[in-house]
């Protein structure tokens, strides 16, 4: 009895709720770059671990007796520079794409953008009952982000490095030898492992609270990074069927 008094209110309240217009949020490029950055991690992790402890043996697809190192090795390399150029392409997003993807939506410049960022880390904090409304980033996920991506260039020259230092020749050694003045080969190897567990981790995270603010704000945050478009949160947004509407 109480669950149908349940499902009439959350009915009623679904009626008297003004319908809400969708915004065009995220750019295609965006979308490419997340899904090739998840493929690529995945990827990544997977052969990574098995450089770090191969736990099959083998010929492999060639035959040749103890060359599965070599072709677990050859799926690291070229994943890798797929990575390298998804991040690049959403780096340079970062300075040609709408509002939400700009650079200035990740770093909290502005008061509002602040006051956001405490609001959020507060209903994380349980100490808000609502996370703050943003059709974009809220500004504690850019922050996250912002976190990320810097540990994906540490990644990046800590890998570009490594594969210097195995092929041992030009334009690699010329453009990434560098590296091993900073670091000795076992510790860019270190590095270069240990950011794995830090993206399973936020990997984790971010699926957790992309569940939980698409709950809380009914905004379709899960559905956006697939078709671009969230619902509506703000006023003032160019709705999506709003005939002066363009997309970035």
């Amino acid at each position: 009895m109480a669950g149908a008094q349940s499902s009439r209110s959350r009915e009623l309240d679904a009626v008297r709720r003004p319908a809400r217009h969708t915004v065009y949020v995220w750019e295609w490029p965006v979308r490419i770059v997340h899904w090739a950055i998840v493929f690529a991690l995945l990827v990544l992790s997977l052969t990574g671990y098995y450089i770090h402890d191969p736990f099959l043996g083998g010929a492999g697809t060639t035959g040749r007796p103890g060359f599965t190192m070599g072709e677990i090795r050859f799926i690291h390399e070229a994943t890798g520079f797929v990575f390298i150029a998804a991040v690049v392409l959403r780096v340079n997003w970062a300075f040609v794409g709408n509002r939400y993807a700009h650079w200035r939506a990740l770093v909290p410049l502005t008061r509002a953008q602040r006051r956001a960022l405490r609001d959020m880390i507060g209903f994380y904090a349980l100490v808000r009952r609502s996370p703050p409304r943003a059709n974009g980033h809220n500004p504690l996920a850019a922050a996250a982000y912002l976190f990320v991506y810097a540990g994906f260039i540490v990644t990046i020259l800590t890998g570009l490095g490594l594969f210097a230092w195995l092929l041992r020749r030009p334009p690699w050694t010329t453009l990434f030898s560098w590296t091993w003045s900073v670091m000795s080969i076992p510790e860019l190897r270190l590095v270069h492992f240990l950011l794995l567990f830090v993206y399973i981790a936020f990997a984790l995270l971010h699926i957790y609270t992309s569940i939980l603010i698409d709950v809380e704000d009914r905004n379709g945050e899960l559905s956006s990074i697939i078709t671009g478009y969230k619902a509506n949160l703000l006023e003032g947004e160019t709705p999506r069927d709003d005939p002066s509407r363009t997309q970035a």
